[in-house]
């Protein structure tokens, strides 16, 4: 019984992490929102895949150009006992923070906006 319990704790954890999480800026070099999308990916235990969304206003000598869309799709590893996640490609680490709900990547903090 505590083996079925731990096991749908566990489970939940790791689901608590699918979800819409969203920043965005304004500085002297441009404005844009960024948007990351986080979901299991296949059946892989502690496997996920993120879809980035990425809209920018880059600017020059006060003036600003054409809005650019970036997106870009991202593989990544959870390790439940450090609460980040690891992306395999070019290997930038996430930090989760279960809490708050919120994903930091370096200085950037995304907060969760849906499930």
């Amino acid at each position: 019984m505590l083996l079925f319990i731990t096991a749908c704790n566990n489970s939940q954890t790791k689901n608590e992490l699918n979800g819409i999480y969203t920043t965005s800026y304004d500085n002297e070099f441009g404005k844009g929102n960024d948007t990351l999308n986080v979901t299991k990916a296949n059946d892989g235990e502690g496997v996920y895949q993120i879809l980035k969304h990425l809209g920018v206003v880059k600017k020059l000598d006060g003036k600003e150009f054409p809005r650019e869309l970036i997106t870009e799709t991202w593989t990544l590893k959870y390790d439940a006992a450090k609460q980040t996640l690891f992306e395999l490609k070019t290997g930038k680490t996430l930090i989760w923070n279960s809490s708050n709900k919120t994903i930091q990547l370096g200085n950037t903090l995304y907060k969760r906006i849906a499930d």
